[in-house]
This record gives C-alpha cells, sequence and structure tokens, in this order.
C-alpha cells in the first residue's frame, strides 16, 4: 500500500476557552526529533473561536519548529463540543494529507482524536509516552501498562495518517528561537450547530487561587501514612510555605480526604515537577509513574523499607508528624522563598 502522498508532521492544539497551549509546546520538541529523521515540515494546528487572539500562541509555535501553523478559526469552536472539533479537524487532514498527526494526552484531545481517526481512516496510537522512526519510515510508540510493569510497542503501519495522543510531560518544551517565524493561515470550517450532539448547560469554574498542579515547580503531595483528612493539614501548610501545589496519592483520594483532581499517579495526573515532596507516601508503582521524571523528589516516611525511597534523591526517614512542623517552622525563620 502505497502512502507517498502523505507528507508532514503535525501537532495539534485547542486555544478556545482559555486553554493552555503548553502540552502542545512539549509536542514540538519530539516533532523536530521526527522531522529531523524523515526530512519532513512541521505544522502546528490551532482550533478557537474566531473572536480568540491567538497570536501570541501563533508565534510562539513558530519559534518553537512549526514551519506552517493552521489556525482554525471558527464562533462554533469558541466552546468544545467533540462532533465540531472533529469535523473541523478532519477536513483539514483529509485536503492536506499530513504523515503524523500528534495530540498531547489532555481530557479534550482524548475525546476527540479517537473521532477523527475514525472519520478520516487514520491509525491511532493512544497515551504513548516515546516516538520515533523505524529502519522503514513508520512511527513507533511507547506506552506503559499492567501498572507500568510492561512497555508496548506499537505502530500503525497499514494507515495514513500516523496518529497519537502523547502523554502529558514526557517531553520538554524547548527554547523559542526569536528568530524563527511560521507562516499563518487562517482556515474557516464549514460547520453548523446541527452537527453537535450534546448542548451546554453549565460551566462551573474551578478554584482559580490554587496553583494547577500539573504546572507547579513545586508540589507537596501526601499519602495514607498521614492517618487522616484532617492531618492533610501538614501537606496544605508546607505547600503554602513552599509556594507549591498540593496533590495526593490514590489511597487519600479513594479514602475521600481529597479532589479526585490532586490525585498523582496512572489514574491521576503526571507531573514532573522541579521538586516534589512526597508526605507518608508508600511509593507504589501506580504513584510512582505520575512523578517519577520530576527534577528532584524528596520524601519522607517512618518505614525505612518503603518504596518510594528507591526513587527519591534524598529520603528523611521520621515521622511525618515531627519532621513536618520542623520544616515548616525552620522555612518560616528562614523568611525568603524557596528557590528551585
Amino acid at each position: 500500500m502505497g502512502f507517498e502522498e502523505y507528507k508532514g508532521i503535525w501537532v495539534v492544539a485547542e486555544a478556545s476557552e482559555g486553554r493552555s497551549t503548553e502540552p502542545a509546546q512539549e509536542l514540538l520538541t519530539v516533532a523536530k526529533e521526527l522531522s529531523a529523521k524523515l526530512g519532513q515540515s512541521i505544522s502546528a494546528v490551532v482550533l478557537s473561536g474566531t473572536s480568540d487572539d491567538t497570536t501570541s500562541t501563533e508565534t510562539l509555535l513558530g519559534q518553537l519548529g512549526a514551519d506552517t501553523v493552521y489556525s482554525i478559526k471558527h464562533d462554533l469552536l469558541a466552546q468544545y463540543q467533540s462532533q465540531l472539533y472533529t469535523k473541523a479537524l478532519s477536513d483539514l487532514i483529509l485536503a492536506k494529507k499530513p504523515n503524523i498527526v500528534l495530540f498531547s494526552g489532555t481530557p479534550t484531545a482524548m475525546d476527540y482524536a479517537p473521532r477523527v481517526t475514525v472519520r478520516i481512516g487514520g491509525g491511532l496510537m493512544s497515551n504513548v509516552s516515546e516516538l520515533s522512526v523505524n529502519d522503514n519510515g513508520e512511527l513507533d510508540g511507547v506506552k506503559s501498562c499492567l501498572a507500568e510493569s510492561m512497555l508496548v510497542s506499537y505502530r500503525t503501519d497499514k494507515a495514513r495518517p500516523q496518529m497519537a495522543t502523547v502523554r502529558g510531560k514526557s517531553y520538554a518544551t524547548g527554547q523559542p528561537d526569536a528568530n524563527r517565524n511560521a507562516v499563518v493561515e487562517v482556515v474557516t470550517p464549514e460547520l453548523s450547530a446541527d452537527l453537535a450532539k450534546t448542548r451546554l448547560l453549565e460551566v462551573q469554574a474551578g478554584d482559580t487561587a490554587k496553583k494547577k498542579l500539573e504546572d507547579a515547580d513545586i508540589v507537596v503531595s501526601g499519602g495514607r501514612g498521614l492517618q487522616s483528612a484532617e492531618q492533610f493539614v501538614l501537606v496544605e501548610n508546607l505547600a503554602a510555605q513552599l509556594g507549591a501545589a498540593v496533590g495526593a496519592s490514590r489511597a487519600v483520594v479513594d479514602a475521600g480526604w481529597r479532589p479526585h483532581s490532586e490525585q498523582v499517579g496512572q489514574t491521576g495526573k503526571t507531573v514532573s515537577p522541579k521538586l516534589y515532596i512526597a508526605l507518608g507516601i508508600s511509593g507504589a508503582i501506580q504513584h510512582l509513574v505520575g512523578m517519577r521524571t520530576s527534577g528532584t523528589i524528596i520524601a519522607i516516611n517512618r518505614d525505612a523499607e518503603a518504596p518510594i525511597f528507591k526513587t527519591a534523591d534524598f529520603g528523611i526517614v521520621g515521622d511525618v508528624f515531627d519532621v513536618v512542623p520542623a520544616l515548616v517552622d525552620a522555612l518560616k525563620k528562614e523568611g525568603s522563598p524557596v528557590s528551585v
């Protein structure tokens, strides 16, 4: 089967409703690696509402490696609707025929990327953490499964485009090159409100005062070793002193002590802060998969045999009820902000 007409590497981003395009910026790092191997150009695709100002995003994507930015704009894209996003992107893919299409593993992309795949007849690798090109010029993906006990490699060698959703924080964002500029092509898709099978009834904003867990430079997480929901104040106090985001293990979330939005791990969020502090967390593999790429990991646990110490850069064998208050007091006396 010949796929010669399919050329180019695409990175897809959504910019409506204040969504961050940082996950797509990370994907440009791997897109440049694939481009160097295949000798194909890089394009970024930005979906947004007509009134959304995407100028700075388009400029940044160009500086990070995109040669072309397809800016898909329509009033009906101002709020996410899977059928509308699917049609807008599918039509452009069918018209341009890219070889590779990459999505960041955001909730929205994980929703509409499979729909796009079915609509255009492509092949999708889901939730991969590593991408490469084999000797045949095909895209290979690697993902973990069975609680990170096994790595699976797979490819889409019988369909084009080759598509993948990529787990967040799998790649670092590169440094923008102010001398690079992308060609921006504004695309107006043919959309109708009748295409949407759902109707948006209400939007409930989250707590904007809290630091976003996945974007924080410092994360302080608590586990079952804190013994109760009330004792989680130790995590909050240390996080407040460090200007950190608060995280939690699955055991804590399952017990109802903390919301799922704070869960770090295989069934929660993947974080990669400069500093990760684990309080009373044993270090089950399901938790480690969500934070092991952190810059520096500090663990505090009274069990000297806890698995977390095998991953931690620094460990304190001690009771969190003694160690954490002393640490908070020391930071208060220091007075200056922590540099990471």
